[in-house]
């Protein structure tokens, strides 16, 4: 396993002809929703001080040209690549890399023990669970042994933002994961990909859990410590703010206190170093999490 950066001649050249590849696809709204009520404003403002044929000749074809373009860029643009294999290699970009630091990670195919799915239905609130989906990359060597001890730490960082389940690549029990929210194939797709392209990689069977926080809603008082490691198990899956707004809903608490009180819980965890916890019947129920 190494790092280096996108744009090398190596990456550059097996992204571009790499027969299994997975990029993230937002829709169309979503990188393009504040630019367009911009324009909307200006061109409003126009019309309301100007006229509105002036209006209209300013925010058209501005409107027109930056969909156009957000358009070509969610479908063209070859930089939303997340993970991509070709010519014996897997390279999976770390879509959060900060400043220039290297930010792919490149994977020999002996390096790879097996590759599976991870699904999960979590019960945030409600009767409608909400499903997430990852793609696990377990490596033949233990990551702390081959990783630098900076880059161990930003790949485990990532699963403590709460930028939901996003199309990440992160460090989870010691496997690489790869949240697949927004990403084109669909996992199963992909990962069929990959079985034609490499036959010796394992296929490992997919692990699926639930997770139901309904109950430590119910009662006024906060939740006790069985609750508090699911609440926390949640937000690293990628489900923090949605834990947040529900506390703040329940709990008497503000947004604020909400996020403070979930990073207080991480922190205790962090401070009980790495030691094995007592097997409750939350890690019973839930051996994968």
């Amino acid at each position: 396993m190494r790092f280096v950066r996108s744009d090398t001649p190596e990456v550059s050249s097996s992204v571009a002809s790499a027969s299994v590849r997975a990029s993230r696809r937002f829709p169309a709204f979503f990188p393009g929703f504040t630019l367009n009520a911009l324009i909307l404003l200006i061109a409003v403002a126009v019309s309301h001080f100007v006229s509105l044929r002036a209006a209209a000749l300013l925010g058209v074809p501005v409107f027109l040209a930056w969909n156009g373009y957000v358009l070509w860029s969610l479908k063209f643009s070859s930089r939303r690549w997340v993970i991509a294999a070709c010519d014996g290699r897997v390279y999976l970009r770390l879509l959060m890399a900060r400043g220039s630091e290297p930010h792919v990670i490149v994977l020999e195919a002996s390096e790879i023990t097996s590759i599976s799915i991870k699904t999960a239905e979590v019960f945030v609130y409600g009767p409608n669970p909400e499903y997430a989906e990852w793609l696990v990359i377990e490596p033949a060597q233990a990551i702390a042994e081959i990783v630098p001890p900076q880059s161990l730490s930003f790949l485990e960082d990532i699963w403590t933002n709460n930028s939901g389940n996003f199309a990440r690549v992160g460090l989870l029990d010691g496997r690489l994961t790869i949240g697949w929210k927004w990403c084109h194939p669909a996992l199963r797709l992909f990962l069929q990909q990959v079985a034609r392209e490499y036959p010796l990689v394992v296929m490992a069977p997919e692990e699926h859990f639930e997770l139901d926080l309904n109950g430590i809603w119910k009662g006024k008082g906060k939740p006790d410590a069985q609750q508090r490691q699911m609440l926390l198990r949640a937000k690293r899956l990628g489900f923090g703010g949605e834990c947040a707004q529900r506390l703040s809903q329940y709990k008497q608490m503000s947004l604020r206190e909400a996020a403070v009180y979930l990073a207080k819980i991480e922190q205790e965890e962090a401070g009980a170093g790495h030691a094995p916890r007592p097997r409750d019947d939350f890690t019973m129920q839930y051996p994968h999490l």
